[in-house]
């Protein structure tokens, strides 16, 4: 049956298997694409691989210590036979990931195996939980084996085990055998994935704006025309990037259709590549169409393949041509050898989900074309005209503020207000109505099949995740709209999850790194700012994908927020996010199989209302109070979570750790920032496995002043922590023995000292020397005026990115020159008699300089050529400081500059206006006479005239400011 949609035609297919579950999509007449239908979306919605994983994981982690324990035979034929089941599920669930529901049967099945596989995981988690922790440890293994084999097997409840290994075998028995589940469940779909020849389905893609819903993207419009027509005679490529639903087929269709730009060329043709295409029968839809567009016939047999006779009949044409939806490098590797590279002015056009993908086709990076969101004026331009078509796009006056809400949640996205907006267009004009509708916009995306469309495009790119990627994705779905989450806790939360585990010479930290970078790339996560350094520093998923992934999360039973709808006494909650600013924290839910924890919104509660609940969390590995009120350390937790990996306590009030924390064996990250805790335990030397113990406190008002930032003490016994990556801030006081026993942490990578006194420096370079992937590495001397003493290191960490001196120097130590890596370095109070800038100006790769108090001179000189990746620049209280001299040449990238404090300097820098990028120009408290040179029609006016952002700030009572825009001649 022909179904009309604007111009689309949707034809069920008929001549295929796969026609029951799946419909073609094609424009005027040409094939385009394939749609599931609703049954078969759902059985993909609930795919179980991602419990699998876990489960087969943990017998990954487990099986070398269960080969060296005499365990009952029944115990070890269990374990066994779980493995072999987890993995035939696991290769079956991969196999069929393009399979079809068979009713409500197969959804039961599916739901099944996801409940056995977490029956399985809890019973190895059991057997952990009631093992000896430092069986699991590489040290001392050997030596204590056979004491551990006696313990266990005496001690250990392996009856309990038993059993429940046993009730896990009669669920799969209950089941039936795999071979009638397999067979009965899909086999409709044809030949089985081995057959080279099998039939695989285009997954959904969003609809087509039609020409008349594109609104915005003017400025990259104008330019993509422009490179189409500019008369460049070689092969040009070009992409068109974006996440799902930001209209980069409807962006592309709107030029490529043009009478003006395809009469341009001698043939043409629009091609959907897909995830899983097939490259003969893409190389003969292609020759299809530019034969088409020529009226010509297609070439006959002369014996050669398809992509020889389209290369062959492209020869000596000006053609061009799209390849809609390119998913990996490897694609566009098999395709572009098609097309010949002739002096004709042939453009080919790519869209793609992936940047990287996008940066590897085009022909440079200027030929890459971004889309990401609608600004805000066109975003509502597009929502009324799909929500008031009968109205000619106008919003009624008392619809204005909730359609306003409401296209604020779709940020900018244009599928996702077409989409809506469509939605609302059938809705009664009420405000009571919309206000409705608003308030469970996320429900609306998952149930209204007018919305469906979002859903299906970020279908799409969910099934290209790998598993461990695909749980990565879904984590986002702990935290609430509009949240932003920092890389680094990100990162360690995901190793603690152990969706991201070492691989080679690579940490966990750097593979789960990688996967962040991969979910950017793809589109799917947005970096909400970066650091300095270009790297991301917050991210999180725009409101409607946020909406797909809790959606998601619901049928994987993955995670659950409360307070909602979707936690039942029954649910089986694997990870649960307590938000919505709640007062009490859940009653009455089943928490025993929970394994991560996350209080993100807890206005208030009780102590005995968290303990409570902590009593029931004993498999749980991740365990989140940032930003929680609570005032003490919940001592349930060294009770009862002794398989804790993650513990936060940011932004809290607790004040001390107990010394219990030495129960916590697996711990891996302790993070303790922002809380009032000034000393650990000797204990904290007992958790072998930390890798990350975070633990300072910024006390920040106008200024960083030198007591700012305060550290906590550690006891001696931390040569014990071999397995640390990051340790700060740790106050050394009296402890010199403590930069002694540093030296055996020889896998840190970021390293905070303060309270270092004078005659330390010899200690404190022999341990540094040992760090050699020492990235960050942040000291501090004991007071403002004591010097901070480095000695000589003949072998200094040449990793080293980011570091920080704060106290005084006699001079900068000769090794930072030799530092090629270094990205920002900041020098504070250090009151040097001579510049610093001589030994740090041939530093290759250095982005940020921070100097503050650190040079007694009057004068600056930034020399020609010097500090040439230079972008952010601070110069703060320096009291002597009169001139600075910017040479010809010097600083050429710079981006910020930032002067605070400079109460001598009354005039611009000399040379300011060599510095052809600058952006920002920010005074903070300088002098008078300073500020008005700068200001229209000041004398220094035209030295600053091309930085398009100057602001003054100036100090006041109380810690207020008065801020004056020297931008333009407004002041405030």
């Amino acid at each position: 049956m022909l179904i009309d949609v604007g111009n689309l035609r949707v034809l069920s297919s008929t001549h295929v298997p796969i026609g029951v579950y799946l419909s073609k999509i094609t424009i005027n007449g040409q094939l385009v694409w394939w749609s599931l239908k609703p049954q078969l979306k759902q059985l993909l919605i609930t795919q179980p691989e991602v419990a699998i994983s876990g489960a087969l994981l943990l017998i990954e982690i487990i099986t070398p210590i269960l080969s060296k324990l005499s365990l009952q035979e029944d115990v070890e034929d269990g374990i066994a036979s779980m493995t072999r089941w987890l993995n035939s599920m696991k290769g079956y669930m991969e196999d069929q990931s393009s399979g079809v529901e068979r009713g409500k049967w197969l959804e039961n099945k599916v739901e099944q195996v996801r409940d056995i596989a977490y029956d399985i995981e809890d019973v190895l988690d059991e057997f952990v939980l009631h093992s000896p922790p430092y069986m699991f440890h590489n040290r001392q293994f050997i030596r204590q084996i056979h004491t551990v084999a006696h313990t266990v097997y005496h001690g250990f409840p392996i009856r309990g085990i038993s059993e429940k290994i046993a009730r896990i075998k009669t669920s799969i028995d209950d089941m039936g055998s795999q071979h009638a589940f397999l067979s009965t469940g899909l086999s409709s779909l044809g030949p089985s994935s081995s057959s080279t020849n099998r039939i695989r389905p285009h997954p959904p893609v969003s609809p087509l704006l039609l020409d008349d819903e594109i609104v915005g993207y003017e400025k990259e419009k104008k330019i993509f025309t422009d490179q189409l027509v500019d008369g460049e005679k070689r092969l040009v490529t070009l992409a068109v990037a974006g996440p799902a639903g930001s209209g980069k087929t409807a962006f592309v269709k709107n030029i490529f259709c043009k009478r003006g730009i395809m009469g341009r060329f001698d043939c043409h043709a629009w091609v959907n590549v897909s995830q899983h295409f097939e490259a003969e029968e893409l190389f003969v839809n292609m020759l299809k169409q530019f034969c088409y567009s020529r009226k010509e016939s297609y070439p006959i047999d002369d014996g050669t393949n398809t992509q020889t006779k389209l290369h062959k009949y492209l020869t000596g044409k000006r053609f061009i041509v799209v390849l809609d939806d390119i998913w990996s490098q490897n694609h566009w590797d098999v395709i572009k050898g098609g097309f010949p590279d002739a002096i004709r002015g042939s453009r080919i056009i790519v869209t793609t989900r992936l940047s990287n993908v996008a940066s590897v086709c085009a022909s440079s990076i200027r030929h890459v074309r971004i889309l990401s969101c609608l600004e805000w004026l066109q975003a509502l331009t597009l929502f009324y005209r799909k929500a008031f078509p009968d109205n000619d796009g106008q919003c009624p006056p008392d619809l204005k503020g909730c359609s306003e809400r409401i296209v604020k949640r779709c940020e900018g996205l244009p599928l996702a207000i077409v989409a809506v907006g469509g939605a609302l267009a059938h809705k009664r004009k009420l405000p009571s109505v919309w206000e409705k509708f608003h308030d469970s916009l996320g429900c609306e995306i998952a149930s209204d099949p007018n919305l469906s469309a979002i859903s299906n495009a970020l279908l799409l790119g969910y099934m290209d995740l790998s598993t461990n990627l695909k749980s990565c994705f879904l984590y986002f779905s702990i935290f609430p709209e509009d949240y932003s989450v920092e890389r680094g806790r990100l990162i360690r939360l995901w190793v603690a999850e152990q969706f991201a585990v070492g691989i080679g010479m690579q940490t966990a930290e750097e593979v789960a790194e990688g996967y962040l970078d991969e979910l950017i790339q793809r589109n799917l996560v947005h970096v909400s700012n970066y650091d300095f350094d270009g790297k991301p520093r917050n991210c999180r998923v725009l409101n409607p994908v946020l909406n797909f992934v809790t959606h998601k999360c619901k049928y994987e039973n993955f995670a659950s927020n409360f307070p909602t709808e979707n936690t039942s006494r029954n649910q089986r909650i694997r990870r649960l996010s307590v938000r919505n600013d709640c007062t009490h924290l859940p009653q009455n839910i089943d928490l025993r199989g929970v394994r991560s924890m996350f209080l993100l919104s807890l206005i208030a509660t009780s102590t005995s209302n968290i303990e409570k609940v902590l009593r029931e969390l004993k498999f749980t590995r991740v365990l989140d109070f940032q930003g929680a009120p609570i005032t003490k350390f919940p001592k349930d937790i060294t009770t009862h979570l002794t398989l804790l990996r993650h513990l936060n306590f940011r932004g809290t009030k607790i004040k001390s750790i107990p010394s219990s924390i030495k129960k916590l064996s697996y711990l891996e990250t302790l993070d303790l920032k922002q809380t009032d805790v000034r000393e650990l335990p000797k204990e904290i030397c007992h958790l072998h496995n930390l890798r990350h113990l975070l633990a300072y406190k910024h006390n920040v008002e106008s200024y960083v002043v030198f007591d700012s930032v305060q550290g906590v003490k550690l006891h001696k016994g931390i040569r014990k922590l071999t397995e640390l990556q990051a340790l700060s801030l740790v106050k050394v006081g009296k402890k010199v023995k403590i930069l002694e026993e540093l030296k055996l942490l020889t896998k840190l990578k970021k390293l905070g000292l303060t309270g270092i006194r004078r005659g330390y420096g010899n200690e404190l370079s022999a341990s540094i020397e040992h760090m050699s992937d020492l990235a960050t590495l942040d000291l501090c001397s004991d007071t403002e005026e004591e010097f901070l003493e480095l000695g000589d290191m003949r072998n200094p960490p040449l990793k080293l990115q980011r570091l920080y001196l704060k106290g005084r120097l006699n001079q900068l130590p000769t090794w930072i020159s030799s530092l090629d890596n270094l990205l920002r370095i900041g020098l504070k109070w250090s009151k040097m008699q001579y510049s610093p800038l001589q030994a740090l100006q041939r530093l290759p790769h250095l982005i940020e300089l921070e100097l503050v108090d650190s040079y007694i001179g009057g004068e600056l000189i930034f020399e020609a050529s010097s500090f040439k990746k230079l972008k952010i620049l601070l110069i703060e209280d320096f009291a002597e400081l009169h001139t600075i001299v910017i040479r010809n040449g010097a600083m050429p990238d710079l981006k910020r500059i930032s002067l605070h404090k400079c109460p001598m300097v009354t005039i611009s820098p000399l040379g300011m206006n060599n510095l052809a990028k600058v952006e920002e120009l920010i005074l903070r408290d300088m002098a008078q006479e300073f500020i008005a040179r700068l200001r229209m029609n000041g004398e220094d006016r035209a030295m600053v005239a091309r930085i398009p952002l100057i602001n003054s700030f100036t100090s006041g009572h109380q810690h207020s400011w008065s801020f004056e825009n020297l931008s333009d001649s407004s002041s405030h």
